[in-house]
């Protein structure tokens, strides 16, 4: 026995009022401290995924595939679609209609989605043209980082 005088217990376990372990306390601590850390880490997690709205703004060339019209049902542009296409699929956030009469080149198309859960962080952006067929473009023709704050 290293230093004890003899007959002296070395276990950890002391006996406190209301029948109680000092084992007993540590661990109930332990498991209120765990729980405190989860609650406060989800909370985090929720309180950064907020409904935010998003607008876009880009250029298209009608020339290269016309504007859907009540003569044109076919081959053309129906609508444009946002997508975040952050952690490697897609995620539709919202359309955007072709502009009334669009014809040429037509700058500053812009739309803004309804409020959607939007986390925190740097997302990639990206507008696709959807034909009256249903099939899109490349959704990486026309894509943006952005980094949205807290």
């Amino acid at each position: 026995m290293s230093g004890l005088p003899f007959g002296v217990d070395r276990s950890l376990s002391l006996r406190l009022p209301h029948g109680h372990t000092s084992l007993k306390i540590h661990r109930s601590i332990l498991q209120t401290f765990l729980v405190f850390v989860v609650a406060a880490s989800a909370g985090l997690v929720l309180l950064s995924r907020r409904d935010r709205t998003v607008t876009v703004a880009f250029d298209y060339d009608f020339r290269l595939n016309p504007a859907c019209s009540p003569k044109l049902t076919k081959n053309c542009v129906k609508q444009f679609n946002v997508y975040d296409i952050s952690s490697g699929g897609r995620t539709k956030l919202f359309s955007i209609p072709v502009p009334s009469s669009a014809a040429g080149s037509v700058k500053g198309i812009t739309g803004t989605s309804p409020p959607v859960p939007f986390a925190a962080g740097k997302h990639t952006l990206a507008v696709t043209a959807e034909s009256a067929e249903g099939t899109e473009s490349d959704s990486s023709a026309c894509a943006t980082t952005v980094k949205v704050k807290r």
